[in-house]
């Protein structure tokens, strides 16, 4: 029989705490409006999780240039050639299509990120099919995850995401330079990832739409330009309507390319 509720009566890091701490296998069902989650978990560790439903399957390595095509094809191939006990993580690693470190390294940092945008959810339904488990075809941790840390993190992100929303309060925000950054701009060092940010700021993408194009989650691209944002070096500001009619003086302003290497320049100097 299933286990079902509401995670606004018992919060998502409860119930993994429980599920760690019982050694639990199965899956567990979110769905909070149109949102949707997929849990696995084998003995208390988590192998799989995903926020939409064609990434339940192999193709998803492919999206996270893990394979190609034809290599899934081949894995496929050899996974219905072994039988029912065989599952398709482990067949990429046996006929050497890619490593079990390349695996576990993409595929922990995307289950990661999955879950912690669950923490967010102010309430959701839930179901926990007791002994569920992904289809063969699914792309499962090779080495499960402890979910100890995810909870640890969750809960940070929480505290840190009701900071960074007083600023920045949805993806959907449009971040452009300003024209004269503020004189905290002095201080600042940036680091790969915030070059990669900075790089796709062109005053008409959304934050969602930069996170999508850097490879990045959206938590981290709100936690980056939150510190520009404090640097006095952008502002954000609400994405027009389509189809509304505004006139030239409303159009957002067009980044200019002194300007970007104006702040280039100033931060490589310092």
């Amino acid at each position: 029989m299933a286990l079902v509720g509401n995670i606004r009566d018992f919060g998502l890091s409860d119930f993994l705490y429980l599920v760690d701490r019982g050694y639990k296998t199965g899956g567990l069902h979110l769905t909070h409006e149109q949102e949707m989650a997929l849990l696995f978990f084998e003995k208390g560790k988590l192998v799989m999780a995903v926020r939409r439903p064609e990434d339940q399957h192999g193709d998803l390595l492919v999206r996270l240039g893990i394979i190609s095509t034809d290599q899934l094809d081949q894995a496929r191939q050899h996974l219905v050639a072994q039988g029912n006990d065989a599952n398709l993580t482990q067949v990429i690693v046996d006929t050497q299509l890619a490593g079990k470190d390349q695996l576990q390294s993409a595929l922990q940092g995307f289950t990661e990120e999955s879950v912690y945008g669950l923490f967010g959810w102010p309430e959701g339904e839930f179901r926990f099919e007791q002994n569920q488990r992904p289809a063969a075809d699914a792309p499962i941790i090779p080495t499960p995850i402890s979910v100890d840390h995810l909870i640890m993190e969750g809960v940070r992100r929480i505290d840190e995401w009701g900071r960074i929303k007083d600023r920045i309060p949805s993806t959907d925000m449009i971040v452009r330079f300003l024209e004269q950054p503020g004189e905290k701009v002095k201080g600042v060092k940036l680091a790969p990832e915030e070059w990669r940010i900075f790089a796709r700021i062109n005053g008409k993408d959304t934050l969602a739409e930069i996170a999508q194009k850097t490879g990045l989650s959206d938590f981290d691209v709100c936690r980056i330009v939150y510190g520009f944002l404090t640097a006095g070096l952008v502002e954000v500001q609400k994405k027009p309507k389509p189809g509304l009619n505004r006139g030239p003086q409303a159009d957002t302003p067009r980044v200019k390319k002194s300007l970007v290497n104006r702040i280039i320049n100033r931060i490589k100097g310092m």
